[in-house]
């Protein structure tokens, strides 16, 4: 992929816009694969789409408010597919759970990270979408952020 060195004329194109997405409503899953399903609450979808910069790199922003009902996991993380059907396209990156945010206990933490993603065909469409799952138990997720930025 290009790099935009020092003395490159930078086109609107090379870095597209930010995009963000957020979700405020609190609700519970006990799904323990990465998805979207959900026991009770309100779900809101937290997802983009975006186009891939000249670099073909891009920093994505994760944050939510979790807790378990025990000793659990609660984790959220971002997937990235191919094309602008937010959950349609070929998968770009594994979802995984160090690409996202993590908290385990029966208190609620207000966690966020970031992920540095490379690789993506410049011009080219991408939907990026948290998922969220429970390593055991019953997982409470509120306050979803999402920030997808282009990375030089």
């Amino acid at each position: 992929m290009p790099d935009l060195l020092a003395g490159t004329v930078v086109k609107a194109e090379d870095t597209p816009r930010t995009k963000s997405a957020r979700g405020d409503s609190s609700f519970t899953a006990t799904i323990t694969g990465f998805g979207v399903g959900t026991t009770s609450g309100t779900y809101e979808e937290g997802a983009v789409v975006i186009v891939a910069p000249t670099t073909g790199r891009i920093k994505i922003h994760t944050a939510a408010r979790m807790t378990n009902s025990s000793t659990g996991g609660t984790l959220v993380a971002p997937e990235i597919r191919a094309g602008d059907v937010i959950g349609s396209g070929t998968a770009v990156q594994t979802i995984g759970d160090g690409h996202g945010v993590s908290h385990y206990g029966a208190s609620f933490a207000r966690c966020g990270a970031a992920t540095f993603v490379e690789g993506l065909t410049p011009g080219a469409s991408y939907n990026v979408r948290l998922l969220h799952r429970a390593s055991a138990n019953t997982a409470t997720i509120a306050l979803r952020e999402l920030i997808v930025e282009p990375a030089t």
